[in-house]
């Protein structure tokens, strides 16, 4: 069932171990070695039918999603409508226990409001989430030092905005650390040097005075007559460090995958146990069916739950965000607690309709199996010595052919 857990996100997605892994840690054991008596799902079968239809969710999964802001958006048409929100004063005069049955109604109520206030529709909604990936994205690349995908889209998009970068450029760079803008120029210089030599030598007794100039040209700027060849600002590391970063970065990602692949077994087996024990619990209140027919009704409930969650996409979003927070918690006790408690208020909504049509397939089945059963014509057995099959009233038979096949001599003797 709980395959979902591993299903929807992946730990080679994540950026490794928390820098918290530590501290961590002692809750992940603790979560793993906590022996949990079994437990069930309090279900309420009074509201379901035997149709597939849609469930409304528990307030806790709801409480959830609002943590982590997936509450789906009103129509486009409809937030324009909303110009003059409804005072919560006039809602309960109309219907004073809404906010009490219903508390979930009341969060959105206020939040709705607060998202209106920043972002009005969903389009503007859309829009700022692409702004942001494309922010997110920009960032990371300025921060790995290669800007060339930036100056590239600025080229593509606006030829005369790149123009101006680069006028700028070195202004720009002076302007913020004018050490590195001389490093620039001093590189920019080396690089002149280095070809009036190659040129110098290339055109042999003609190019001495321009190695000359190259001379001439490096103990100006550089204030000696030695030559150093040009150097990165950056540091460069060697080779023998890579390797120890990559095998440091190795073993962090199986000490992170092995933590995940132990907590979403532990959670896949108490997650599973419990609503085995809630179908099992359920699947057959008077008693009706016989083992070998309950034990497949509850494999068939238990496969059809798992389908209907499989396919909820939108459940899925959300447990793709409950671990993304699990893994930058290193799996901390609380994060995986919420996963379990998501997964188990899903599965709450859609068991009354998963049970009752598993039991209701098993009953029918029973019930075919009886008729057929009293209907099947009752077959003869074997003649009980001493009685006779005869027409003949007297019991003896008048000739061989009315004895019955399988009839011993004894047999017929005893009954002459």
């Amino acid at each position: 069932m709980f395959q979902l857990f591993n299903k929807y996100y992946s730990p080679d997605d994540s950026g490794g171990i928390s820098d918290s892994g530590d501290a961590k840690s002692e809750d992940t054991f603790e979560l793993l070695n906590t022996e949990e008596p079994a437990e069930t799902l309090d279900l309420d079968e009074s509201e379901s039918d035997e149709t597939d239809e849609k469930v409304e969710e528990s307030d806790e999964l709801k409480e959830i999603e609002d943590e982590l802001k997936d509450e789906e958006e009103p129509k486009e048409e409809d937030l324009l409508e909303l110009t003059t929100p409804v005072r919560r004063k006039e809602i309960l005069a109309k219907y004073p226990k809404l906010f009490k049955d219903f508390p979930y109604l009341e969060k959105a109520y206020y939040r709705e409001q607060q998202f209106t206030e920043i972002l009005p529709t969903v389009n503007d909604a859309k829009i700022a989430v692409e702004k942001a990936r494309i922010l997110d994205d920009t960032e990371q690349q300025i921060l790995s030092g290669d800007i060339g995908q930036i100056l590239s889209a600025v080229k593509n998009n606006n030829q005369e905005s790149f123009n101006r970068i680069a006028d700028n450029y070195l202004n720009t760079i002076r302007s913020v650390d004018q050490g590195a803008y001389y490093h620039i120029l001093g590189n920019v210089i080396k690089d002149t040097i280095i070809t009036m030599v190659k040129e110098s030598r290339a055109l042999g007794e003609q190019g001495t005075p321009l190695q000359a100039a190259a001379n001439i040209l490096n103990q100006f700027v550089f204030g000696s007559q030695n030559f150093t060849p040009p150097t990165s600002l950056s540091k460069r590391v060697s080779n023998d460090e890579q390797v120890r970063q990559s095998e440091y970065q190795r073993q962090n990602q199986e000490i992170f995958n092995e933590r995940f692949t132990s907590v979403k077994d532990d959670l896949q087996s108490k997650a599973d146990n419990v609503l085995k024990s809630t179908i099992d619990g359920h699947i057959d209140p008077n008693g009706s069916m016989t083992n070998y027919v309950k034990s497949h009704a509850t494999k068939e409930a238990f496969d059809n739950l798992e389908d209907l969650i499989s396919k909820d996409a939108r459940f899925r979003s959300l447990l793709d965000k409950l671990w993304q927070k699990a893994f930058e918690t290193n799996f901390d006790k609380d994060s995986t607690n919420k996963i379990k408690s998501a997964y188990l208020s899903k599965a709450k909504t859609l068991l009354p309709s998963v049970i009752k049509k598993a039991r209701n397939d098993a009953l029918k089945g029973m019930s075919r199996n009886n008729e057929s059963i009293e209907e099947r014509p009752i077959k003869k057995g074997p003649i009980t010595p001493g009685k006779s099959t005869s027409p003949n009233s007297s019991g003896k038979y008048r000739k061989a052919s009315d004895i019955p096949r399988g009839m011993t001599t004894l047999d017929v003797l005893m009954k002459d």
